[in-house]
Formats: C-alpha cells, structure tokens, sequence
C-alpha cells in the first residue's frame, strides 16, 4: 500500500477522562492538511469517551474514532494501523502531552538520517498544565546495536516514539499476544532483519529532544504497575526470540538469564519465598545451563504473575496438537471424579490436544461406568498394564511412545520415579513437594484433593481459568437432589433430618428428589411412608444415572460421599454435609456456589448429626435466593 506523505498520529484512550482533553488539544495545534487523528477509545468505563467526542467536535481535521471493548494498547494499535494513510505514524498515550513542535521535529529528523523508528526524551510532571516544553533543537543520532540494546535494556514507551508506518507494517505491528505494546514494537523492528534472510535492517535513532510529558501520578496506570511491566517485557522478549530464527545463540542465553533472574527477584520480593525453595535453585542452575526453551520460560512467567492482582493479560492460546499423558494408577470412582475438574481444565487449555489416560495398577471406570463423562475429554484410556509397582521399571521401562506433557497425579516416589522414564518435553508431578517436576506452583499450600490437580493443569495457563459453571439456577425447575446415602453411618446426616428438609421445600412448593444407590434401597418404605406422592424418589443404579437426575434440578443436597462429586459433575450448585471428615480436602467442585456444613467448624463437634436442620434451611434459602 503506498502512503501519502505526512504524519498519522494514533490515541489509545482508556479511562483517561481527566487527561483525554489536553493530550488532544496538544495534538491538535500540530495538525494540518498533512496529518490524520485516529483516536481507540479501548472500552472506557468512566466518561472519556464523552471527553473525547468534546474535543473532536467541530475540528476541521481528519479525525476517526474507533469505540471497541477493552482488548490492551497492543490491540488497539493494530486496529487503528487499517485506517492510517501517511508515511509516518505517532502513537500517543490518552494521558501524555507531546511537545508543539515534536511531529513536524521527529519526521524531519527521520527524513534526514533515514530512520525507521525515533525516539525522543520523556519527561514527568506533577502538574501537566504548567509544564513548559522547551524550544530547543536535539540532533538526533543513530544507534548502534540497537536490537541489543532494547532486548538487554528494556527499553519501552510509545509517546516518545514515531515509526515509519512502512516499518511496522512490515513487521506485522504490535505483538498482540502481550497487552502493552511498548516493548514489541522497538524489538521489532531493530530485529526484523533476524526474521529470515529476506528481510532489510530497519534503522533505529535517539534523541535528547523532549517528546512528550505524562503525568506523574495517575491511578490505575497500566504501567505503574511494576509487576505488568515486568511480565509484559519478559513476554515480548520471548515472542521475539520465537519468531526471530536468526537471533545470536549468545544473546538469546543472556535473555534467558535475565527472564529467570527476573522471575526469582519477584518471587522472592513479593511472594516471600526463601533461598531453600525450588524457585532459588532454579535461577541458580540458569546461571551454568540455558537449555530451556522459550516454552518453558514462558511458562515460569505465568506462574511468577499468575496471582498479582489487577495485572492485564492476553490469555495464552496453544497451538497445534499436544500429545498428553495422564498417569492415574488405581481409577476407582472417587478417584475419578475428584480428578475431573482438573480434566475439564486441561482439555479447556489444550482443546485440541490427545489425551491418553493410563490407568497403570488396574482398570479405568473411564472406560467403564463414566465413559459418557468422558467424551470429548479423553482420547485413549490405556487399563491393566502394570506400570508403577516395581523397582525393575526404572531399569527395564515398559515401552510407551513419546508424549509433549506427562501429569503423574500420583505422590508415591517409587511409581513417580519410572514414570520419570517416559520421554517427554514437560514431566509434571507433585511428588515429593514437585522434586522432580518441570514446572511447579509458587505457592504450594492447597489442601483441597481436586484443587492440587486442578493447578497442574493451571501451570500451563497464564491466567486462573474458571472451570466452574457460571450457568444460573434453572429457574423452571423446581427440584431439589437430595443424596441421603453414605459408605459408613458416621458419614451419614439421619434420615430424619433429610426428611424434614424434604418437608421444608415442600412447605415452599419445592419437588424433593431423593436419589438412592443400591445401598439406600432400605430408605425407601420409610420415605414413602412420610411424603407419599409429594417427593420424587429416583433409583440410581450406576454413576450416570446419578448425574442426570441431578442435572435436571436446580439445586442438591449431599452427605460427604462420591455422591456428592456426582451432583458436582451435573455442575448444579451444591450443598455437602460433613461430620470429621476434613471437608477443606474433599469438598466437591463443581459449581462456584458449592457450599460445605462441617460440624466440625459450626458446631465443634465430629458428629455429623449435630448440624442443625435450621442451618441447612437457611443455606438453601440463600442459595435459592427466596
């Protein structure tokens, strides 16, 4: 596409309503026939976008407004490169001034040296409506090395900046895998001659010119926050060193280095863990040995961030397809369904992976009772191959093909210790607290059973994904699932408090829909004794029989058994009730509604029947909201 010769500036705005107005109006004074304004207002909650249409009213200017959800500067950028028409291209902060002279001064001295990419000096001010540019002329200079020293130094900013439009066009724009585009674009384009031997050396310049002023304190600034600056930084240098083939073996350790020192730095500081972590010899052996791999690295920077708060993230997107292992040893009913939120998790982060579940010490209920469950999360189901009992394994391994991620969900050492002979790219394992795991959680606190799996999954993910179902209450239905049963009596709330629940939602026009296995086949005389026809009394002869009669209720109501993981794998909200059992450990996922009744904490009591009836009433009335 041929350019006309002249200046487009582009305004990323967003929640900048007390800025918007003067970084417009210093735009505006610079403007002529020659230039173009294109403003992204990126999804403003507050009134910049009113601001803006203010300012823009009347101008005889070519101005385009762009009003899209909030997708990141990096976004932004690129959806506004479709509509730039001049040569050159300013990109300015909503909240920033430029100096009056800056685009006519940064497109000359481009012009002049034949410069790609400028950039210019920044300044802060406490009060931007006093700060005096001053009318001073800077020769610019050429750089040297500039890919290093962008790649090595960090160097960012995007108001101090312009860039032959050509330039970045041709280096495919921002990085929109990482939220703020101050660090993609100048590693793009000091490094596009390292894409492959076709591409030109783009030239990169600096100035000692004041460009630009922004203000000194500004809340919720993307960039006050040192933990977006750091993780946006480490991101771009990793995208780089991906798609730049040609980029020194020598550089590329350095970088590497400095991610990982980086990470320990933060996750010493902020996270407080000690030199006796995990996390310490890690960046210790970075300093001899840098055979990881961007992915690897990459994946060190979620975790590092994964819990910061307010930071802004593009969620990670896989591509191609992953070759899985799960390892599981004994697959009995409870170990499956504590195991299927983190398998949800998984396929949710690698849709269009190959997942091989391999039951090695017996057979899969995969296969069996929760194959319906199954589908479309797991691939193969490999049963009865004897894997992970004897010390000659390590030795002799039983041959299995290779796989890009291995999960063993168990915490034995000697099993965890052949599987440790399986060729694969990432082994993952929190046996002996993640010793010899590629990847590890900062913080290894959780005590919930199907949460410590579920983070083995979140390792590989750059953000908390919610696997809990957000659908609302169906409304249309009115009943309520009600598992009385349990494996033994001390797990077990009396029959007699579940009836008089039954007859509380009734009271409320509620349908209680009592669902027996083959073991509370004695509770039905009883039952129909007391509710005759008014309650629904369904027998479940198998798992899924058990999940599909809860799926069609609105609400359940459980003791702490596997029937409990039943109702949570229908993802309708649920109530379980526990006596000694730790239902921190075993408490059902499912849906972001669970609720757990211990007697242990309301009532300091083991026994499970010392919970109150009135308490389980009051928690169905806020669950159902009456």
């Amino acid at each position: 596409m041929q350019f006309k010769n002249g200046v487009s500036i582009i305004v990323t705005v967003f929640n900048k309503e007390k800025f918007i107005a003067k970084t417009l109006q210093s735009i505006f004074i610079q403007m002529n026939q020659s230039s173009q304004l294109i403003i992204v207002n990126d999804g403003s909650t507050d009134s910049s976008l009113k601001q803006i249409k203010k300012s823009i009213k009347n101008r005889n200017f070519d101005i385009k407004l762009i009003d899209q959800k909030n997708s990141g500067p990096s976004i932004a950028t690129n959806n506004a490169l479709n509509f730039v028409k001049y040569s050159h291209l300013k990109l300015v902060d909503g909240d920033d001034l430029i100096a009056p002279d800056s685009l006519n001064y940064m497109k000359s001295e481009m012009e002049k040296l034949k410069i790609d990419l400028l950039y210019g000096y920044w300044e802060w001010s406490e009060n931007l409506e006093d700060f005096k540019f001053k009318s001073d002329y800077h020769p610019a200079k050429i750089l040297d090395n500039a890919m290093e020293r962008f790649i090595l130094g960090g160097w960012g900013g995007s108001s101090n900046l312009m860039v032959k439009t050509q330039s970045l066009i041709s280096v495919g724009g921002c990085d929109e895998k990482v939220f703020v585009q101050d660090y993609s674009i100048p590693l793009r384009i000091a490094g596009h001659h390292l894409k492959n031997n076709n591409n030109e050396k783009f030239s990169v310049g600096q100035s000692d010119k004041t460009i630009c002023v922004g203000p000194t304190f500004l809340e919720n600034r993307i960039m006050d926050n040192n933990g977006q600056t750091l993780y946006d930084q480490s991101l771009a240098t990793l995208n780089f060193i991906e798609e730049h083939q040609k980029l020194d073996k020598n550089l590329i350790k350095k970088c590497k280095r400095k991610i990982i020192a980086r990470c320990w730095s933060w996750q010493k500081k902020k996270n407080t863990l000690s030199f006796f972590s995990k996390n310490f010899f890690q960046y210790l052996s970075s300093k001899f040995k840098t055979d990881q791999s961007v992915e690897h690295i990459r994946l060190i920077v979620f975790e590092t961030w994964k819990t910061q708060a307010n930071l802004r993230k593009i969620s990670h997107k896989y591509s191609g397809k992953k070759k899985i292992l799960i390892y599981v040893g004994l697959d009995l009913l409870g170990d499956a369904l504590i195991k299927l939120p983190f398998l949800r998790c998984l396929k949710k982060i690698f849709p269009n992976s190959h997942i091989t579940w391999l039951a090695g010490k017996g057979s899969s209920v995969f296969k069996t009772s929760l194959k319906p469950i199954a589908s479309g999360l797991i691939d193969e189901v490999i049963e009865n191959v004897e894997i992970g009992s004897k010390i000659s394994e390590i030795f002799f391994p039983k041959k299995l093909p290779n796989f890009d991620i291995v999960f063993d969900t168990q915490k034995r050492l000697l099993t965890t210790l052949i599987l440790l002979k399986i060729k694969t790219k990432f082994f993952i394992s929190a046996s002996s607290n993640f010793l010899f795991s590629d990847l590890f959680p900062s913080k290894n606190k959780e005590k919930n059973l199907s949460k410590q799996l579920l983070n083995l999954a979140l390792l590989f993910s750059n953000e908390d994904l919610n696997i809990f179902s957000e659908s609302k209450f169906k409304k249309k239905s009115k009943k309520i699932a009600i598992c009385p049963g349990a494996s033994v009596d001390w797990k077990r709330w009396s029959l007699e408090n579940f009836i008089k629940v039954g007859n509380f939602l009734i009271k409320r026009k509620l349908t209680p829909v009592f669902i027996l296995g083959p073991s509370e086949k004695k509770f039905y005389p009883k039952l129909k004794k007391n509710f005759n026809h008014k309650i629904h009394i369904a027998k479940s002869s198998n798992p899924m029989d058990t999940i599909k009669i809860a799926g069609k209720c609105c609400l359940g109501i459980t003791n702490d058994t596997g029937c409990g993981h039943l109702l949570a794998a229908s993802e309708i909200p649920t109530i379980s009730l526990f006596g000694p059992t730790n239902y921190q450990k075993f408490a059902p996922l499912g849906n972001k509604k669970n609720v757990c009744i211990s007697s242990v904490e309301y009532c300091k009591s083991k026994k499970i029947n010392d919970i109150p009836v009135s308490l389980v009433n009051d928690k169905i009335i806020s669950m159902l909201k009456f």
